[in-house]
């Protein structure tokens, strides 16, 4: 009596199974220019018509696709093309993945989202490093100063100033944001120095420097 019940199952997860894998969408383009790319399903339909967006970034789409709006920026879709949030922008693209994760904005304030599109740390940070083994170093009360003072057309910045803490995935609090921070170029280490101590956050691990 159980047999033909074990056979539904497992119909219904080869079913489910074969529904996830048609899930995915791709990028195509029109032409090669970057500016005139669309998505389809696995059967070569439309779903998002070609130059919809000005550029798509994302080769496979499945929970979300990352597309460029020149009045709003880089920003996270979903199959309905409903907005999921704003990708923090580097070097005249989306953010770079780090660990996983990437780094988005809202009101001038920077969070972190995963690869799979669910917003891991909510944009609540003046300014924050993507994650790194785990931790990501954030911080409060900053501001962006140039690389290149000096050269008006400059077009790299650098964060200083306010103070600085360790988080790590589920958002919880390593070490308290109340340091400043320095990158040692000469061993590639990020050290947080206060009145307590000064600490280096290494592979994932935060070490005290006596």
């Amino acid at each position: 009596m159980q047999r033909p019940i074990i056979i539904l199952l497992i119909l219904f997860f080869t079913i489910k199974i074969k529904s996830q894998d048609n899930d995915y969408w791709f990028r195509k383009c029109d032409t090669s220019a970057i500016d005139n790319c669309g998505y389809t399903d696995k059967e070569g339909n439309i779903e998002i018509p070609f130059g919809k967006y000005f550029i798509c970034f994302t080769d496979t789409f499945k929970n979300y696709a990352i597309v460029l709006l020149p009045e709003e920026g880089f920003i996270g879709i979903d199959k309905h093309e409903k907005k999921l949030f704003t990708v923090y922008p580097v070097d005249n693209g989306p953010d770079y993945i780090s660990d996983g994760t990437f780094r988005i904005t809202e009101n001038n304030k920077v969070g972190i989202a995963d690869t799979s599109g669910s917003i891991l740390i909510k944009p609540i940070y003046d300014f924050t490093f993507g994650f790194k083994n785990g931790l990501a170093i954030v911080n409060i009360g900053g501001h962006k100063e140039k690389v290149k003072p000096s050269d008006p057309n400059s077009e790299y910045n650098y964060w200083s100033g306010g103070k600085w803490g360790v988080i790590n995935k589920q958002g919880k609090i390593i070490l308290d944001l109340k340091y400043n921070y320095k990158w040692n170029p000469g061993t590639d280490k990020s050290e947080l120095t206060g009145t307590d101590g000064k600490y280096e956050v290494v592979d994932g691990k935060i070490i005290v420097i006596k």
